[in-house]
């Protein structure tokens, strides 16, 4: 339950902190189209919400995220906490992907 409200923790932030900033690199605007897709993926990981498999949508947005998009995407949530004064997430549930 921790890794799901860890996610969906991270997907709002991430619209947030996309929403904020204007880009003008070509591979930042491609990464943000990106990850504007996996609005679609919202229903299966944001807490109360349907705990039902992602729908077909949300599994073709997250196809369509790059390795270097997820990752530098990543690291810049987790650097967030540090900046506001916050503790560093730490999180330690492993998470079985399934093919």
């Amino acid at each position: 339950m921790a890794s799901i409200k860890f996610i969906a923790i991270s997907l709002a932030v991430l619209f947030l902190c996309l929403s904020g900033q204007t880009q003008t690199a070509s591979a930042a605007d491609t990464c943000t189209s990106q990850l504007e897709t996996l609005v679609s993926c919202a229903a299966s990981v944001v807490p109360g919400a349907s705990a039902g498999p992602p729908s077909k949508q949300c599994c073709s947005a997250l196809r369509g995220v790059t390795h270097q998009c997820a990752c530098n995407t990543l690291n810049i949530i987790n650097s967030l906490p540090a900046k506001c004064g916050l503790s560093t997430i730490k999180c330690s549930a492993k998470v079985r992907v399934q093919e």
